[in-house]
């Protein structure tokens, strides 16, 4: 409960735009009811293609940017962190319409894994899902789901720079760890897009 509480308290001291708690546990408990990721999910026909749906998000989209900051975490300055992977979001396919970096730290003294992709801008669209893959550099959907994966966050927000903690919970033996995975993926399910990949050394 300690752990889950500590999380809590890192995202929003990052987020202070938050506006009510109650928000906050929301967004918590979706996280963490996906934090491990189910079997690969199922295709459903869509009824319009991948560009109807790219323009019709556009129409209503918040374009706000997200603006987390790497901020301390219970007595932890952020320059006590260690930085253990890092990686520059790419587009699968040319020309090159993503940019930003992803960096995977972790927090000594409290076992907090968490991502932060930095100052990002990736094309907009509808449905889009963070993940950690076991392919170096997926560039099809396909090879998301043959490799393996991890869902990390579902993401509305397009540029920025955001923190996903990784709910100590769910890292409960080595075979978890987010080390072990080669990759940072964003990506459409449903129509199996691949938006951007951050191959992590």
């Amino acid at each position: 409960m300690a752990s889950i509480a500590a999380v809590l308290g890192f995202v929003f001291a990052v987020q202070p735009v938050w506006s009510t708690s109650a928000q906050m546990q929301a967004e918590r408990e979706a996280n963490t009811s996906n934090s491990i990721a189910p079997a690969a999910p199922s295709q459903t026909l869509a009824s319009v293609t991948w560009e109807e749906a790219v323009a019709g998000y556009m129409a209503s989209y918040d374009d706000e940017p997200i603006l987390h900051e790497l901020a301390a975490f219970e007595g932890v300055e952020a320059k006590e962190f260690f930085k253990l992977r890092q990686g520059a979001l790419m587009a699968p396919t040319e020309p090159n319409d993503v940019v930003g970096s992803v960096k995977l730290y972790f927090i000594p003294g409290h076992d907090l894994f968490f991502f932060r992709l930095e100052n990002f801008d990736v094309p907009v669209g509808p449905g889009y899902r963070i993940a950690l893959s076991k392919a170096r550099a997926p560039r099809h959907a396909k090879d998301i789901r043959a490799n393996g994966y991890r869902f990390l966050a579902s993401m509305d927000r397009f540029q920025g720079s955001r923190n996903i903690p990784i709910n100590p919970d769910t890292v409960t033996s080595s075979d978890d760890r987010p080390t072990l995975y080669r990759s940072l993926v964003i990506w459409n399910a449903e129509y199996d897009v691949v938006i951007a990949t951050a191959t992590l050394n």
